[in-house]
């Protein structure tokens, strides 16, 4: 079931995104942009992940594009977007910072750049995907379940790798 809606939602996810002109080749792609695009929404719970489908599917119905509003809002200046989704923002940010401080070759980019990016992906939820999107994350990190690193495990282990160790340790050995 969790697979189908991660497919269902990689898939129209992409009808919008081909729309877009985008210069980055690797990301035009459609396998690698629906593999990150499911990646990306693994670690949540699949009622996170059917009201985000349903985003889609009335996005779709009424002609709007969320990966357009994404990537607009992506090349505007800076954002506060209110409590609970800058509550997002900092704990998953803190997650990124332990992959960065763990698995530095494998995990590069700069913490800004994947915040902004993550604000404004949050922006184009509706309210009821962000409050069990934020119920997700508040839950995992209560546990102390870092859902970035579930969700680069399974993206690094779709691709052929077993696990971030071992990119990391790709990335490693390229330098030498």
């Amino acid at each position: 079931m969790k697979e189908e809606l991660l497919r269902e939602i990689a898939e129209k996810e992409y009808l919008m995104f081909q729309r877009l002109k985008m210069e980055n080749e690797e990301c035009r792609k459609e396998k690698t942009f629906k593999l990150m695009r499911m990646a990306r929404f693994y670690p949540l719970s699949e009622d996170t992940l059917k009201s985000y489908l349903q985003d889609l599917e009335s996005a779709l119905s009424s002609g709007e594009n969320l990966m357009a509003l994404k990537y607009k809002c992506m090349g505007g200046g800076i954002i506060h977007a209110g409590d609970m989704l800058e509550e997002i923002v900092k704990i998953e940010s803190e997650w990124m910072q332990d992959l960065k401080r763990k698995y530095p070759r494998a995990f590069a980019n700069k913490i800004e750049d994947f915040e902004r990016y993550l604000r404004c992906e949050l922006l184009t939820f509706s309210v009821n995907t962000l409050k069990l999107y934020h119920r997700d994350v508040e839950e995992a990190n209560k546990r102390g379940r870092n859902l970035a690193e579930v969700s680069y495990v399974y993206l690094f282990r779709k691709i052929g790798y077993s696990g971030i160790e071992e990119v990391e340790k790709s990335r490693l050995e390229s330098v030498k």
